[in-house]
């Protein structure tokens, strides 16, 4: 064998020797890399959600509280900024999404209860109320509709100056507490509601 010939191998046999290496540098890293939380989906992982919401003038102060396990409370605390950001972005895009009135929010914030291994969305819904004089109409579609309830079919409760509701959504424990400034029975007027609209006077 030529000393040309002999070089090109010696060559070869390094640049294969380089890429082997660096093919079992790549897949040794894949493989122990640390492992990123996995995504929160609040439809799996919440044991618990309970939904507020109470109309002040045109805003709707607008509460949602999901109860965690402990280990997924922990995963989530680690990952507090994520979280926050994925929360407060889902609920805006669910807003535009199902919103009639170009609904969105301001002043979103995620607190976290360490004791009750809670997170709690509170936010201040805006675009859903209108007035006209002393007459206030509420919009509820882009709480419903996500959550595949109605006022009217699921039979939504009256308690005073209020609606609620309490069932299961995806296998999922929630309570739903809305408050107005008055009472709010069914098809009524000057206050009342229909299946996702509310209606009262000043």
């Amino acid at each position: 064998m030529s000393s040309e010939a002999l070089t090109r191998l010696q060559v070869t046999i390094v640049i294969a020797v380089i890429v082997g290496a660096m093919v079992v540098g790549v897949s040794v890293w894949w493989i122990t890399k640390p492992k990123p939380c996995p995504p929160f989906d609040l439809t799996e992982n919440a044991v618990e959600v309970g939904i507020r919401v109470e109309a002040e003038g045109v805003a709707l102060r607008y509460e949602e509280a999901f109860f965690w396990s402990e280990d997924q409370f922990s995963a989530i605390v680690e990952n507090q900024d994520e979280f926050s950001s994925d929360l407060i972005g889902n609920f805006s895009d669910s807003l535009s999404t199902y919103g009639e009135r170009e609904e969105y929010a301001v002043d979103a914030d995620v607190e976290f209860n360490e004791t009750g291994k809670s997170t709690v969305l509170k936010c201040v819904v805006c675009g859903a109320v209108s007035k006209s004089g002393n007459r206030y109409s509420a919009t509820f579609f882009w709480l419903l509709k996500p959550l595949r309830l109605d006022f009217i079919d699921d039979d939504f409760e009256h308690p005073e100056k209020g609606l609620s509701w309490q069932g299961y959504i995806s296998g999922i424990l929630t309570t739903i507490n809305l408050r107005f400034p008055v009472s709010v029975p069914a098809w009524c007027q000057p206050n009342g509601h229909c299946h996702a609209h509310v209606w009262w006077e000043s």
